[in-house]
């Protein structure tokens, strides 16, 4: 016992001698541990927490740094919070095509176009995959007849007539000049202008007409065009469909993807009342009806530059898109 005390004192004689510093109590009482991570980012937002816009930015981020995986993660949150999100349905279409995911994302848009086929973006975002695999493939073109220079002359001559009459309101004089052509050529131009020059009541006939012709001769996408021209006459959605399935399968015909751009315009401007109104579903649908008729139209421009159809309904296109933005 007589050495525990002397030991207790080195004890207490140790810890007094470490310099230890005075800690000031408003110190504490302001201390913030945040403050003391220098690495820390107030701005931080968990994923969970994240709007589409956030989460496509993020989804940008992972693909910059060669994250793939993680970026497709991100974009399927985000059309979880906006699924018609413009970008990011084309950058999540990019990623996949980059990643030769073709049939995955071909089939994942397929069924959402099933599923809303009243949708503008709903129908371009579906065929867009197949638009970028065959852009660099020539357009299939159909044989025209060849005639001879004076039956050219002739069928030139009766066609500008039958336009001319047609724009000074002389339908009966514009249709005889039709007939007339026709017996020259059956060009799908002069067939075009026959069925716009059709009253109401001829319809059903014509529409009969040309379905037999397109059954007929079932490799032909021009025909098939005659027969969804005059069938969008009373149902548009069914006669883009006609065409859709035409093109899916590769069919010849410049107007046959004419005819896919040229409804695509039309039932744009069905739903451009509503979208100048600032509905947000409106907006994009028409939108994405616009940008379908613009890819084939351009397309069509490209395959057949001195054709005056396309310079014309390309324009009205760019027009109706710049009233949207």
């Amino acid at each position: 016992m007589r050495y525990l005390l002397p030991l207790l004192l080195l004890l207490l004689a140790a810890c007094g001698s470490q310099e230890r510093p005075e800690y000031d109590n408003d110190v504490w009482e302001t201390y913030n541990p945040r403050l003391d991570r220098p690495t820390y980012d107030e701005t931080y937002i968990p994923p969970s927490r994240m709007d589409a816009d956030q989460l496509v930015e993020r989804a940008m981020r992972a693909e910059r740094d060669q994250r793939d995986d993680q970026a497709r993660v991100d974009y399927h949150a985000a059309f979880l919070r906006d699924r018609w999100h413009p970008q990011a349905n084309r950058r999540y279409q990019d990623l996949m095509l980059r990643n030769g995911l073709f049939d995955t994302v071909w089939q994942e848009y397929l069924d959402l176009w099933q599923a809303q086929p009243a949708r503008g973006d709903a129908f371009w975002f579906h065929l867009r995959p197949m638009l970028l695999r065959r852009a660099d493939q020539p357009m299939p073109l159909e044989r025209e007849p060849n005639l001879s220079e004076q039956q050219a002359s002739q069928f030139a001559s009766l066609s500008a007539q039958a336009r001319q009459k047609w724009e000074e309101g002389d339908d009966a004089g514009a249709r005889e000049a039709v007939a007339q052509a026709l017996a020259i050529a059956e060009l799908p131009e002069l067939q075009r202008l026959r069925i716009q020059l059709a009253p109401a009541e001829d319809h059903a006939g014509l529409l009969a007409e040309f379905a037999e012709r397109a059954e007929e001769n079932p490799a032909s996408g021009d025909a098939l065009y005659l027969q969804a021209r005059i069938l969008a006459a009373t149902d548009a959605a069914a006669a883009l469909s006609l065409l859709r399935e035409g093109w899916i399968l590769g069919l010849p015909g410049w107007w046959l993807r004419f005819g896919i751009g040229e409804l695509c315009l039309e039932l744009g401007d069905r739903q451009l009342p509503e979208a100048l109104a600032g509905e947000p579903d409106a907006v994009r649908s028409a939108q994405g009806w616009y940008a379908a008729a613009e890819a084939f139209l351009t397309a069509c421009r490209e395959a057949r530059p001195d054709n005056e159809y396309t310079d014309v309904l390309l324009q009205v296109v760019v027009k109706q898109r710049e009233r949207l933005q």
